[in-house]
């Protein structure tokens, strides 16, 4: 990890079988205090229902105890929760209101290649990245490839 940047993104998959959430709490949670003890002071999330949802709440939860890290949401469009169901907006609205920075990625509505254009400006900020991916035909494996094209650090909890 660079001396300048301390910056952590999180990609993982939108759909989790519910039996793995405890889990995959436990090893995020263990995986950002180990990236707050490197020097990892950013997180950044793109908001998506899953794995991004569960990675917010996670730092959410941690910066009661470490106040000198932040979660920045990098969305992709302004009405990403758009089609989204009355739960998840509600845990969407709760997840933003708790994050430090919001940043849209692209202006307006969605629109083909948003989701992209969100997952490269995660992987052009950041130093290492923690990801749940066990599908390698995914949006997530895409995202990888960048971060891994770029020599970041990555960690892959679903292993």
């Amino acid at each position: 990890m660079s001396d300048l940047k301390k910056v952590c993104f999180f990609t993982g998959h939108r759909k989790i079988n519910l039996s793995k959430i405890a889990e995959i709490k436990k090893n995020l949670r263990i995986e950002i205090e180990n990236a707050i003890n490197d020097g990892v002071t950013t997180f950044i999330a793109g908001g998506a229902l899953g794995f991004d949802t569960l990675a917010a709440e996670q730092v959410i939860s941690l910066k009661e105890k470490y106040s000198n890290i932040q979660l920045v949401l990098y969305l992709p469009c302004q009405d990403q929760d758009k089609n989204w169901s009355y739960g998840e907006r509600l845990r969407f609205n709760t997840m933003c209101s708790n994050a430090d920075i919001i940043h849209c990625v692209t202006e307006g509505k969605y629109t083909d290649g948003c989701m992209q254009k969100r997952n490269l400006a995660m992987v052009e900020a950041s130093d290492m990245c923690i990801a749940y991916m066990k599908n390698m035909r995914s949006g997530t494996s895409q995202t990888i490839n960048m971060a891994e094209e770029k020599d970041i650090k990555i960690i892959n909890i679903a292993k």
